[in-house]
């Protein structure tokens, strides 16, 4: 089926709408000493660099677990996913002055005791965010916010399982089984949401029933590139028989993003208690959930990652 393009004007490449992750810098004495201990023992199929890129990963992250401040701050964290993903966030991007304090061999084992750094404050704060953008995540995820038939409207991504590494590109297609007002957002890991479709550049966008429309890929006028911050993210589509609401019409390309959600729940709450009147739009809502990393985590749970014994 022919891939159509609706956007012509702008082209956008998403690093310039992120603001990077603020964190707090703190004088020297504040910073709060580590030490982790790695271990790895390799297969015949391995090199001593090999094992000791692996033990260095480890060190790293028991460095982390067993930091006085992440055990208390995650203590009340219940989402193993959630925990994993930020303690690979401060391993990899937040652990400072990293040194090897000690390496031993024995056999095919090899050991790293390292020496590090933390902000006290930076890890209770990664911590918080990835925990707001998850909770974020769930609701934008919602069958409340996502209205009509899943079949109806469909909303995919150039990576199925939307899993995308710092610098990769992001292409987003949707499709409807009706003619129709199409609204795209995206929410990103700073907290804002990037209006594609409409904003100040582009006003109300038709769309035709059973085409694919894509945005970010070659045939787009537009170019969407991760980068930081990272974390949960998510796509939203929405299409309507009727123009958009004024207040869904954001006249910025970025906005709040916890202000816009309640902006869609006060709109789509509206709807619904207009069901069955004359005049009343048709509103189909999809959504695509997205996990940036930054290539230094991929690094490290590449390296964490245990490989299975070949048959």
């Amino acid at each position: 089926m022919e891939v159509k393009n609706i956007l012509s004007r702008l082209v956008i490449i998403v690093s310039l709408f992120v603001t990077p992750m603020y964190i707090q810098k703190v004088s020297a004495n504040e910073l709060e000493a580590v030490e982790g201990l790695g271990c790895y023992a390799y297969g015949d199929d391995e090199t001593p660099s090999d094992a000791k890129a692996k033990a260095m990963a480890r060190a790293r992250e028991q460095a982390v677990s067993g930091y006085k401040v992440w055990v208390e701050s995650s203590s009340q964290v219940e989402d193993f996913q959630l925990k994993k993903d930020s303690i690979h966030s401060i391993s990899a991007g937040m652990l400072e002055q990293v040194h090897i304090k000690d390496t031993t061999k024995t056999g095919q084992e090899i050991c790293i005791r390292i020496t590090g750094v933390l902000d006290p404050m930076s890890v209770t704060q990664e911590l918080e965010r990835r925990k707001k953008l998850k909770q974020r995540k769930d609701v934008l995820m919602s069958p409340s916010l996502n209205p009509g038939p899943s079949t109806a409207l469909k909303i995919w991504l150039n990576n199925a399982d939307g899993r995308y590494v710092d610098n990769e590109p992001l292409v987003v297609y949707v499709q409807s089984d009706r003619d129709g007002y199409l609204k795209l957002d995206y929410f990103q890991a700073d907290g804002k949401v990037v209006h594609l479709v409409p904003n100040m550049f582009r006003k109300q966008a038709r769309i035709q029933k059973g085409e694919i429309y894509e945005f970010g890929g070659e045939n787009s006028a537009e170019r969407f590139i991760i980068a930081q911050p990272f974390g949960d993210e998510v796509i939203k589509a929405f299409v309507s028989t009727r123009p958009f609401s004024q207040e869904l019409v954001s006249e910025d390309v970025v906005s709040e993003g916890e202000a816009y959600v309640r902006a869609l729940e006060r709109n789509l709450e509206g709807i619904r208690h207009q069901e069955g009147t004359r005049g009343v739009k048709v509103l189909l809502g999809a959504s695509a959930a997205i996990f940036t990393k930054s290539q230094e985590i991929l690094d490290l749970e590449r390296a964490l990652t245990v490989e299975k014994p070949r048959q």
